[in-house]
């Protein structure tokens, strides 16, 4: 049983996750039983059937349980901590949670009632930094207590709609010229176009963009500096000159996926994120989603629900669409004419990537 601190804090959450929009639980376990489950503090799900997925379900070939998961997502977890604990306790909350396949990651402590330490909340931003190092950004948010009540207290009324899109997606886009693709996109097209999900092609996720505008704010005082700031580079290894960056792709390297469906995150769930940030001031530079919301950088909250990569050979470089499918949208599929499973296979078992699938357009998995 949870302690009282914390159910109070759990509580709070299943008010507002059903305020929002939300199918909201406590004490939730999602995974199965036969190794070590975590049992999530609060879980918010997301009733998509009324985006029409049913005429996708082929892509999904023989890995139907990935897509009963996105018809009812799992969309937010919430791992909460309502008094003292050890660092350990809390780096287990953020271990937890990326392993639970959620959208949104949240992580939140209550310093007032750590006793005597009341040191939770500033080990709590140490954690997270540390973990992200590791792992990778997942939109994980770690904040106070005294932050999420603010948050609550300032939301208005709220639309806890989302918009249901009648898709067209026209032809294929190409880069560089690519056009041996096309006709593997033109099987699976009318699949996709039967969804009332938003299709983009050639998309790259926001975050860099967000993450380029921190760094913007940011002035070097010697190249020293600018390196370290991502903001300088040298363009070739002989002269070595000093380049300074004037765009996001001179700092980042920026994935384009072929095609992404998803939606916009509802409007209720939108407006709580900007009070969150309002009120979390410049911690909001760890969570790169509540700096672009706070500084109007991101006007609809996007998210990459299902992407794919369309591929018409089986080589090394299906394998780079394979890690960033996998990093950049909740569920990947790989698209090709000849079976690629096992590519798949090796790097689900070496790297541990879990959220990507095989389609063959010839037949078969």
């Amino acid at each position: 049983m949870p302690k009282n601190e914390t159910l109070e804090i759990q509580k709070i959450l299943v008010d507002l996750g059903k305020k929002l929009g939300f199918e909201a639980y406590m004490e939730e376990q999602i995974h199965g039983k036969d190794t070590y489950a975590p049992i999530y503090d609060v879980v918010w799900y997301l009733n998509l059937e009324m985006m029409n997925p049913d005429s996708i379900r082929p892509l999904f070939g023989y890995e139907q349980d990935w897509f009963e998961r996105i018809k009812r997502i799992p969309f937010a977890g919430f791992e909460v901590e309502g008094s003292t604990t050890s660092s350990k306790n809390q780096l287990s909350n953020f271990a937890n949670l990326y392993s639970g396949n959620f959208i949104y990651n949240f992580v939140i402590v209550n310093n007032a009632g750590a006793g005597k330490e009341a040191d939770t909340y500033r080990r709590g931003n140490k954690l997270n930094r540390y973990f992200l190092d590791f792992a990778g950004i997942r939109n994980t948010f770690f904040f106070d207590k005294v932050h999420l009540e603010k948050s609550i207290a300032d939301l208005e009324e709220c639309n806890s709609d989302i918009s249901i899109n009648t898709c067209r997606i026209g032809q294929r886009g190409k880069l560089g010229g690519e056009t041996v693709s096309v006709p593997i996109f033109d099987q699976i097209k009318s699949m996709i176009e039967g969804t009332g999900f938003l299709v983009y092609q050639n998309w790259s996720p926001e975050i860099y963009s967000i993450e380029y505008q921190i760094m913007k704010e940011l002035e070097p005082k010697n190249d020293f500096e600018a390196f370290c700031m991502q903001k300088a580079f040298y363009p070739e290894p002989y002269e070595m000159v000093v380049q300074r960056s004037r765009t996001k792709t001179d700092s980042y390297y920026i994935p384009k996926l072929d095609l992404v469906l998803g939606f916009n995150a509802p409007k209720g769930f939108v407006q709580w994120l900007e009070q969150l940030a309002h009120h979390m001031k410049l911690s909001v530079v760890d969570s790169p989603i509540l700096y672009g919301l706070q500084n109007k950088i991101i006007k609809e909250l996007f998210v990459p629900l299902i992407s794919l990569e369309i591929e018409s050979s089986v080589n090394k470089h299906l394998n780079g669409g394979i890690f960033n499918m996998s990093k950049n949208s909740y569920i990947g599929i790989l698209v090709t004419k000849e079976n690629a499973e096992s590519h798949l296979q090796f790097f689900k078992k070496e790297m541990g990537i879990k959220n990507v699938i095989c389609y063959c357009v010839g037949g078969g998995k």
